[in-house]
C-alpha cells in the first residue's frame, strides 16, 4: 500500500468514519495507533508527519504523539501551539504532584524502607511524568492503580 492510501484511511479512521481497507491494509495498518476519536488532532499533514515516524521507528499513539509535538487541527480552539504547550506543562505539574505520593510510596514499600522518603518522592515524581507523557490515555492506570498494585505486590 503507497504512503497516501495509508494516510486516507488513517485520516478516515481519525474522524470515526468507515475506512474501505481490504484485510491485507487493515494488517498493515495496525501498527499506526490511529482512534476514532483522534478528530481534534487529524489533519493530513499531521497524519501523513505520524506515519512517518512510525514508519522510522516511533511508538506511541498519534494522540500521544500529537500532544507531545503541538500537532493539531489549528482551526479549532485550543489548538495553538502556545496553548498545547502550557496544557502539556500543567499536565506534568499534576502528574508530578500526584505521582511523588503514589509512585513515591510504591518505590518506598518496593524497596521496603531501606530508601529515605525524599528520594522516593522525587523519583516518584519523574516516574510518574514519564509515564504520563507515554500513554495520557491511560494515565489513571500509570498514576494510580499501577503503583498501588506494584506497592501491594512487592510491600510484602
Amino acid at each position: 500500500m503507497n504512503n497516501a492510501r495509508k494516510v486516507t484511511l488513517l485520516y478516515q479512521k481519525a474522524h470515526g468514519q468507515s475506512i474501505d481497507a481490504s484485510p491485507e491494509e487493515r494488517r498493515e495498518l495496525k501498527k499506526y495507533r490511529v482512534s476514532s476519536d483522534d478528530s481534534k488532532f487529524a489533519t493530513r499533514a499531521n497524519v501523513s508527519a505520524y506515519v512517518k515516524a512510525v514508519d522510522d521507528g516511533y511508538r506511541l499513539s498519534f494522540y500521544d504523539w500529537c500532544r507531545n509535538y503541538h500537532k493539531a487541527d489549528r482551526r479549532r480552539k485550543g489548538s495553538s501551539k502556545e496553548e498545547m504547550s502550557s496544557e502539556n506543562f500543567l499536565d506534568g505539574i499534576g502528574a508530578m504532584i500526584f505521582g511523588w505520593l503514589t509512585w513515591g510510596m510504591a518505590i518506598y514499600w518496593m524497596c521496603h524502607g531501606r530508601v529515605d522518603t525524599g528520594s522516593c518522592a522525587i523519583v516518584g515524581a519523574i516516574v510518574s511524568v514519564i509515564l504520563s507523557r507515554a500513554s495520557r490515555r491511560r494515565v489513571f492506570f500509570t498514576l494510580f492503580l499501577l503503583p498501588i498494585l506494584l506497592a501491594v505486590l512487592f510491600g510484602r
